[in-house]
């Protein structure tokens, strides 16, 4: 009788050992979360790089000392805020984490996008190790199963709330996180926009994050110039330029060819409509836009560098919103999708369009980064073509 009882002790004793496992996993999800969330939230702030970078590097160090948390709590003095932590984290991982994102998963597909088509064109192939350039990070580039030289071309048809019939068929060619720095290289893209610029489109809008460094402005003007487009050429400043000589970066935009819009509004006249043009480059570039004494019975198309301020658009009643800044994550978990987003919302708005309140937005994953690594989230270029929505059968 005695070796059945044992068998039981030792089945009893390996089902604790995978529940303890299992909850200390659970817990780690949950703690991970919630400093990847402060994380997010800060990076969304218009706070200096000095603290940023080094708080970036404290929570990695704490996310991944979890276990001291739990050894921590099998001791007096802190004994009792250490449980109570890991059992928030622990309901965290076992509860929300997993509801989040199911609800992502199962989230319905924007009623605006009429069609979607994307083409992929592996530069790599084309350009070999000349696509690589001499960037402080072109080591990382190189990595297996890095996509950062993959670029996806994304072909969407929207439907637009109150679009003015005219703009039918309307061909917008939405491009943002350059981020010159040498790596990828001037070749990769110079491939890229000679693609683009063979293309037709009605506008060109460029969203922001253009340089990493202070030798790359002469990037600008050759690069960005070699696109044309029949009915204007727009562009703000994202985070990044902030650091980089903002002003100038205006210039070269402007010597370029586009028209600058900052942090403000004007009329412009689109196949023959009258509408408003926003410039959104808050909350790095402050004051925001003022569109208090802006015509309110003409369409309005914003460009805003960060998602973030789509609830701003839709107080402001901003007909389309296109973006970049949040790079889709840059790295992408099978079935949980995004991890770091640089957004106060977290992964809500990481990328695709997005609506309501009459407000329709397109976020982009941006051209590159200034870290040169992609998994599972290709860079991407994004052509609009609009339809109003009363044409919709």
């Amino acid at each position: 009788m005695s070796v059945p009882f044992a068998l039981i002790g030792l089945i009893s004793l390996g089902e604790y050992l995978a529940w303890t496992l299992i909850g200390l996993l659970l817990g780690w999800v949950g703690h991970a979360c919630f400093w990847t969330a402060s994380l997010n939230y800060l990076y969304g702030c218009p706070l200096p790089k000095s603290f940023l970078k080094p708080y970036r590097q404290f929570c990695g160090v704490v996310i991944l000392g979890f276990p001291l948390i739990t050894w921590v709590a099998l001791d007096e003095p802190l004994r009792s805020i250490a449980q109570a932590y890991f059992f928030a984290c622990l309901a965290f991982g076992l509860f929300v984490f997993p509801v989040i994102t199911v609800g992502r998963l199962l989230r319905p597909k924007p009623s605006a996008i009429l069609n979607e088509r994307t083409e992929t064109v592996d530069y790599w192939r084309q350009l070999g190790p000349a696509a690589v350039g001499d960037g402080k990070y072109r080591h990382v580039a190189r990595l297996p199963f890095n996509d950062v030289f993959k670029v996806d071309f994304t072909d969407l048809t929207l439907t637009v709330p109150n679009l003015p019939p005219a703009w039918g068929g309307l061909r917008i060619l939405l491009l943002s996180d350059l981020h010159f720095c040498g790596t990828p290289s001037r070749a990769f893209f110079e491939a890229v926009l000679d693609k683009l610029a063979v293309e037709p489109t009605d506008l060109v809008l460029l969203a922001g994050d253009y340089l990493d460094t202070d030798t790359h402005y002469d990037w600008i003007a050759p690069l960005l110039g070699r696109l044309s487009a029949t009915e204007g050429r727009y562009a703000i400043l994202g985070n990044h330029d902030r650091y980089h000589g903002a002003e100038r970066i205006r210039k070269e935009l402007s010597d370029a060819g586009y028209t600058v819009l900052r942090n403000g509004w004007r009329e412009a006249t689109v196949r023959g409509v009258r509408c408003v043009l926003v410039g959104h480059e808050g909350p790095w570039f402050r004051p925001g836009p003022d569109l208090s004494d802006a015509p309110p019975d003409l369409f309005r198309l914003c460009l805003s560098h960060t998602p973030d301020n789509f609830y701003w658009g839709r107080r402001n009643r901003v007909g389309l919103m296109v973006c970049g800044h949040v790079h889709g994550g840059q790295v992408r978990v099978p079935v949980i999708g995004s991890i770091f987003v640089p957004s106060v919302y977290g992964r809500r708005f990481d990328m695709g369009v997005f609506e309501g309140g009459g407000t329709v937005m397109v976020v982009g994953r941006g051209l590159s980064g200034k870290e040169p690594l992609r998994f599972r989230c290709k860079p991407q270029v994004i052509r609009l073509t609009l339809t109003p929505v009363r044409s919709v059968s």
